[in-house]
């Protein structure tokens, strides 16, 4: 079974402790961590770790830990969960509340320590399974992959850009990953003749911290507009040219 899910898990009683102090202002773990971890995966992807499709790396600073710590398979339910010990929970909880709030060294300083911690449970696990995936020879190529692009990454989905009728404008869509952005979709309005990007737009605010593989299933123009829906239902959202471009 592919992993198809990568993911922190919060220290519910701390978490829960910030959050009232905070007045319910503060930003989990989960959520602050979700960026980095979708774009290590989407660098190994596809990838069968352990046989399970889903990993949690649980944090371990006030709650009780559940099941033994380090790697905790269930394969017979297709999840698994690590478990960070006390010190590495709580350097990764401090980091967390200053990475946004003072500085952008501090800011990356989170993003490796979150990324370290990733490829180090990684492979672990994998060697733990025979090393198959050859984790510990690529984990410095990946790391230093990030660090170059700054853990941020789009994927051009094809399939889903198009041109309008008159050739004069495409939509292109992309699927962006990274630290400050989870996983989220965008969509550009290019003119065709210059070039330009005349529009940019988010489809769901950032950061979003819900995978977005596969969650683009139709997209189509409407004259000035393009839409775009989601998970084959109703949910559709639209991007417009801008007026000063309705008369081309």
């Amino acid at each position: 079974m592919k992993l198809r899910a990568l993911r922190f898990g919060n220290d519910s009683i701390l978490d829960k402790k910030e959050k009232e102090k905070s007045n319910y202002c503060l930003v989990s773990l989960y959520a602050t961590t979700f960026g980095i971890a979708q774009f290590v995966l989407s660098e190994l992807m596809p990838i069968d770790l352990n046989g399970c499709r889903q990993l949690t790396i649980r944090a371990n600073v006030e709650q009780e830990m559940m099941g033994r710590p380090g790697y905790n398979p269930v394969p017979e339910m297709g999840v698994s969960w690590y478990n960070l010990d006390y010190e590495t929970s709580r350097k990764l909880y401090d980091l967390k509340r200053f990475s946004k709030a003072f500085s952008e060294e501090l800011s990356n300083e989170f993003e490796q320590f979150v990324a370290n911690i990733i490829m180090d449970v990684l492979v672990e696990i994998d060697q733990a399974h025979g090393g198959r995936n050859r984790l510990a020879e690529r984990r410095d190529d990946i790391l230093n992959k990030m660090r170059e692009c700054g853990c941020k990454k789009e994927i051009l989905l094809e399939k889903y850009s198009k041109l309008r009728r008159d050739r004069k404008y495409k939509a292109k869509v992309y699927r962006c990953i990274g630290h400050g952005i989870g996983d989220a979709i965008r969509v550009d309005l290019v003119n065709c003749k210059t070039d330009d990007i005349v529009v940019s737009e988010w489809l769901d605010d950032l950061p979003h911290n819900v995978e977005m593989a596969g969650a683009v299933t139709r997209t189509g123009w409407a004259g000035n507009a393009f839409n775009v829906t989601f998970f084959r239902s109703d949910w559709t959202e639209t991007v417009e040219l801008p007026e000063c471009n309705l008369s081309d």
